[in-house]
């Protein structure tokens, strides 16, 4: 899968794991190419100093235990370059995409080790490949369930005191084993009713909601919003396509249903965990929550005021009228 390069811009020259530990796209899937300031390289994971058909580094390992895998790293361009290569913390970004967290590793990316540069940085030759021993040491008192990571290799320039960094990486699906538990919940559940302009026509309700993962693995959350009417009237529902969730993240998420415009609609929210990429889950129980939102028709009162108004005016004209005969 081929990746476009990410940059950040600095105000001043940075520690350079500062910079090369700033967010990663889902570019992180690989093998990834990147290109940049006529530097161009790739990343992806290897077996015997050679790419492999992987897309990521994906281990299942005990607390304490040891897991060793490589890297490599390819100059594609025409000239020597020097590459800037860490480990960093996983994490997914506000618009839903896996990133690598900004700084020095304190969770997963602590664990990771990469072998064969010097102290971080690789010095390539155009055309040159690299394999880059991997090593993720995990800790004896790791907790059971996924630790997202990823290593990271870039390229930095700067002038004038602007720093440019552009970077590529492999992602690390890091599992300890034991008690395995895929939950979510949804929370804080707002809902609002936008009318048609044509009267007593159906009308979108927006439902939002905060969707948490409670369990210890990654996964989706599907989600399906139901409404209806008093007594059930006009059901109508939506779905939500999973988007991936950490362990411990949350998301705000926003659902669109159509629906009559009953006066009030009761609703519910419900979330299932459900399975991303590679992963496997074993069945997880959806679960969900309630609302209850106006949903008012405002041109079909003004409407039904109008018709009433014409109503009451000829009936006064039928009544206030005197009929010769009779008098």
């Amino acid at each position: 899968m081929t990746a476009s390069p990410l940059s950040r811009t600095h105000g001043r020259p940075r520690r350079w794991w500062v910079v090369l530990a700033a967010a990663l796209s889902m570019a992180l899937l690989a093998p990834a190419t990147a290109v940049a300031a006529d530097v161009a390289w790739s990343v992806a994971p290897s077996t015997g100093g050679a790419p492999d058909s992987r897309i990521s580094l994906r281990h299942v390992t005990d607390p304490g235990a040891s897991v060793d895998d490589e890297i490599i790293v390819t100059n594609l361009g025409s000239q020597p370059a020097e590459y800037l290569v860490a480990a960093g913390d996983g994490v997914v970004g506000a618009d839903g995409a896996f990133d690598i967290a900004a700084g020095e590793p304190t969770r997963a990316g602590r664990w990771i080790t990469v072998g064969g540069t010097d102290a971080g940085r690789l010095t390539l030759n155009a055309g040159e490949a690299r394999a880059l021993p991997v090593r993720i040491d995990v800790p004896a008192d790791a907790v059971p369930g996924d630790h997202p990571a990823g290593i990271v290799v870039g390229v930095s320039d700067g002038s004038d005191g602007v720093t440019v960094t552009h970077r590529m990486g492999v992602r690390l699906h890091l599992q300890v084993a034991g008690e395995i538990a895929a939950q979510v919940r949804a929370t804080h559940v707002e809902a609002s009713f936008t009318p048609s302009w044509i009267p007593f026509a159906p009308g979108v309700l927006h439902v939002s909601y905060d969707v948490e993962n409670t369990g210890n693995v990654r996964l989706g959350d599907a989600a399906e919003v139901a409404v209806a009417g008093p007594f059930g009237v006009a059901p109508a529902s939506a779905t939500a396509a999973a988007g991936e969730l950490l362990p411990g993240d949350v998301a705000r998420r926003t659902v669109a249903v159509e629906a009559w415009p009953m006066a009030v609609l009761w609703g519910t929210v419900t979330v299932t965990p459900t399975a991303i990429g590679e992963d496997q889950l074993t069945a997880a129980a959806a679960q969900s929550a309630g609302f209850l939102a106006a949903a008012v028709s405002w041109t079909g009162l003004v409407a039904l005021v109008a018709i009433g108004g014409l109503g009451v005016w000829v009936w006064r004209r039928r009544v206030g009228r005197v009929d010769p005969v009779d008098a």
